[in-house]
């Protein structure tokens, strides 16, 4: 007897950043996007020339030029299923056993969603950063990628040379991604232009130590960010405040790698959870490895990166009628009788789908940031020996 407690849940601070939008059926299994750049000036831009206007009888004109920049994606599909539940095990269940199992598939679908566009910022953006030895590796060493790239790698920097990132090193790139990259930044909540950051609890309170803030950023442990809160419903921002131009946001399961592969140069990344047996079943408990990895990747996003788009509801055409599909990730009962397994009707499960494409917009606008974790100071202090 007694109530089943709901299922962990996990914040998401990837979901939102994204703008979306909805793909048409029936257009192409790979679609084109194109993508306006700044004009090319056919003068100089430090001392443009300029006429007497009662000598210009002639044409005296300079020639610009435009371009564009073309990508390319498509759909791609995740299906999964919950456990097969038998009706006979429902007289043994506890009361809302089902319901909190319901809601625990909700709740992964969704850490699911977040993984997708966090993972897919990382690879596809067009421009990276390694935090390494400045003795060794200048900035632009450190940086990789471009304006209009996209798929760009990390630095080919040894593990042995990359450090832990500092606010100093974040609000570098901030600034180059705003007077070289022309990033644009968030504008809400009264005009505030901002940066967003996403990184692990750690690395911001890193930042706080080294700029000794108090009082500017003291909601990061409260959660109390309110720009923009009607768009952003489903995850509070860590500050209240845009200090410097970047807001904070925390993920609490960040990208924690455990080595380089010295041939691509990509980070070797150690999954967040591992199946421990209970009660009745396997559950998700926090990867060790995952704890006490190496290093970790945050980002420093600006506006307009991807869109992520879902498909059109295609149900078919003339006498093809198929049933809806769950693009969005909806969980859906299955539950069929038939001739051989399931004769008395005893099985179900839940299946679920989900459909999106991404959309590329400006993938230099999100910088991925691979850097190492250090030992923190812990603050204690040992005690003096005293007494006889």
């Amino acid at each position: 007897m007694g109530q089943i407690a709901k299922a962990l849940a996990l914040n998401s601070p990837f979901v939102n950043v994204l703008d979306g939008g909805v793909l048409p059926a029936g257009v192409s299994d790979t679609v084109r996007s194109v993508i306006q750049e700044q004009a090319l000036a056919g003068d100089s831009l430090v001392n443009p020339a300029f006429v007497a206007t009662k000598d210009l009888c002639c044409p005296g004109t300079t020639t610009e030029q435009t371009a564009t920049t073309e990508y390319t994606y498509s759909l791609g599909t995740k299906r999964g299923r919950g456990p097969k539940i038998c009706v006979k095990g429902a007289y043994a269940a506890y009361k809302g056993s089902y319901l909190m199992a319901e809601d625990s598939l909700k709740k992964l679908i969704t850490q699911y969603y977040n993984a997708d566009v966090r993972y897919t910022l990382l690879s596809r953006s067009g421009v990276k950063y390694v935090c390494s030895d400045p003795a060794v590796y200048s900035f632009s060493q450190s940086l990789t990628g471009g304006e209009s790239q996209i798929d760009t790698a990390f630095a080919a920097i040894p593990e042995a040379n990359i450090a832990q990132l500092s606010f100093k090193t974040l609000h570098k790139i901030a600034r180059y991604m705003h007077e070289v990259l022309l990033v644009e930044g968030f504008e809400e909540g009264g005009g505030n232009f901002h940066y967003r950051f996403i990184g692990g609890s750690d690395i911001i309170e890193e930042f706080r130590t080294e700029l000794n803030v108090k009082e500017v950023l003291i909601a990061l442990t409260t959660g109390g960010f309110k720009f923009g809160e009607k768009a952003l419903t489903s995850y509070a921002w860590e500050s209240n405040v845009a200090y410097r131009g970047i807001v904070m946001g925390i993920d609490q399961r960040p990208l924690r790698w455990s080595s380089i592969d010295p041939v691509a140069h990509f980070p070797v990344f150690v999954e967040p959870q591992v199946s421990v047996a209970t009660t009745t079943g396997n559950a998700a408990r926090t990867n060790p490895s995952w704890v006490s990895a190496l290093g970790e990747v945050a980002f420093l996003i600006g506006k307009s990166t991807f869109e992520r788009l879902v498909p059109e509801r295609f149900t078919g055409e003339g006498s093809f009628k198929f049933s809806p599909q769950l693009a969005l990730g909806e969980l859906q009962w299955h539950y069929v009788i038939d001739n051989l397994d399931n004769q008395y009707g005893d099985f179900g499960w839940h299946l679920y789908e989900i459909t999106r494409a991404y959309r590329p917009v400006r993938p230099a606008n999100v910088v991925p940031i691979l850097f190492k974790r250090c030992v923190q100071d812990s603050g204690i202090l040992s005690c003096p020996a005293t007494g006889s």
